[in-house]
């Protein structure tokens, strides 16, 4: 097998993360064609002025903070890891998923690594809500595939549940002001 060949599912992921930089490059320095903010799906989905995030995890992101350092070798260990765990034969679901988490923590760990931060540019608002929250594809990316693929790229049980947990608080700790709109329109 030739190298290019052992690398093609690896080497997407990592054009996924790049595709991902791009995008923050063009919102962060205001090369998009469109007039800000401008709707995908009437009061839902919008492109936003570009909201940068400095925290990690489970801290605070409205200012830098020496707190994100765990969260940027949480980020290269994981993507490393996954770029490796490409370059083996998977079944076609692991091999997905583990694509689309690459592409997703690699896009935030080299936006990070570039600028110190994360641009968050994608909107959406519940519908009849006040508020609003801001993300970036990366995030959807490892919102939607990390607990498939710790779920089904990890053979030992122990380490399956522990990713799986960790990626759940991930998730919960993202969404907790992603879904802030839809608390504040209930109450």
């Amino acid at each position: 097998m030739n190298s290019i060949s052992k690398h093609r599912y690896a080497l997407f992921g990592t054009l996924l993360a790049f595709g991902n930089l791009y995008l923050a490059y063009l919102f962060r320095f205001d090369l998009i064609p469109l007039k800000l903010p401008y709707t995908l799906i009437e009061n839902i989905l919008y492109l936003e002025n570009p909201v940068y995030n400095f925290g990690g995890f489970f801290v605070d992101g409205s200012e830098p903070t020496i707190y994100r350092l765990p969260t940027i070798f949480i980020l290269l260990y994981v993507s490393y890891n996954l770029y490796k765990y490409l370059l083996k034969p998977h079944t076609k679901l692991q091999t997905i998923f583990a694509i689309i988490l690459l592409g997703g923590l690699g896009g935030l760990t080299f936006d990070i690594l570039a600028y110190g931060s994360v641009c968050d540019w994608l909107g959406f608002i519940i519908p009849g809500g006040r508020y609003y929250s801001l993300l970036n594809i990366s995030d959807l990316m490892i919102l939607v595939s990390a607990p498939f693929a710790a779920l089904l790229c990890i053979p030992n049980f122990i380490l399956k549940v522990i990713a799986f947990t960790f990626s759940i608080l991930v998730i919960g700790a993202n969404s907790y002001y992603h879904f802030i709109a839809l608390y504040k329109l209930i109450n």
